[in-house]
C-alpha cells in the first residue's frame, strides 16, 4: 500500500504569503503617491508630513520583503514578531488596507507554526490537517439500469387530449404525452 505524501508546508503559509505580498505592493504605491504628493506641497512646510509618511511605506515595503522571504524558507517562529510593527504602521500609514492584510497574515502565522513543529517532532500533522493524499482518480460512473419494458400485452394507450400514442416512463411506471406534456 502506498504511503500518503506529507505535505512540505502547512497552507496557512500559502495565506500568509500572498497578504504580505499584497499588502507589501500597496506599500509601495501607497508610498509613491505619499512622496510624490510631498514633493508637490513642499513649498509649503506641511509637504514634509506625506514625504517621510511616503519614505517610511517604501522601508514597509522592504521590511514586508524581507519578512516574505522569511516565510518561503519555512521561518515562520522568526518572521511572526516582524509583522507587528508593520501592521500597525500598516493600520497608519498604509490607509488601514495594509494593516488589516498584515493582520490577516500575523493571524495565520500561529497555524503553520504548530504545523512546522509537529513536522519536527513527528511527521503527523496537528489535529485538523489531513495528510495529503495521491490524487483521486475520477469515479467510474455507474451503469444504467436498464429500462423497463412496458407491461406485457398492454399496448401503449392514447393521448385523452391530443389522441397520440404514449411512451411508457419506466422510471415513473406511467405513460406520458410529449405532445402534450402529461402523464396520462
Amino acid at each position: 500500500m502506498q504511503q500518503p505524501m506529507m505535505a512540505t508546508e502547512p497552507p496557512e503559509a500559502g495565506t500568509v504569503r500572498s497578504m504580505l505580498h499584497i499588502a507589501r505592493i500597496l506599500f509601495l504605491v501607497i508610498g509613491i503617491i505619499s512622496i510624490v504628493v510631498g514633493a508637490i506641497t513642499l513649498i509649503i512646510i506641511i509637504g514634509i508630513v506625506p514625504l517621510i509618511f511616503g519614505i517610511v511605506d517604501v522601508i514597509g515595503y522592504l521590511r514586508l520583503k524581507e519578512i516574505e522571504t522569511m516565510v518561503n524558507q519555512h521561518q515562520y517562529e522568526q518572521a511572526k514578531p516582524k509583522t507587528i510593527v508593520w501592521m500597525i504602521i500598516g493600520f497608519i500609514l498604509g490607509w488601514i488596507i495594509v494593516g488589516v492584510l498584515v493582520l490577516i497574515a500575523y493571524l495565520k502565522f500561529d497555524p503553520a507554526i504548530t504545523w512546522q513543529r509537529s513536522q519536527m517532532q513527528g511527521g503527523a500533522p496537528p489535529a485538523g490537517y489531513a495528510p495529503a493524499a495521491a490524487p483521486m482518480a475520477a469515479p467510474t460512473p455507474a451503469a444504467a439500469p436498464a429500462p423497463a419494458a412496458a407491461p406485457a400485452g398492454a399496448q401503449a394507450p392514447f393521448c385523452a387530449k391530443c389522441g397520440k400514442p404514449t411512451t411508457y416512463i419506466p422510471q415513473y411506471g406511467r405513460y406520458y404525452c410529449y405532445t402534450d406534456n402529461l402523464y396520462v
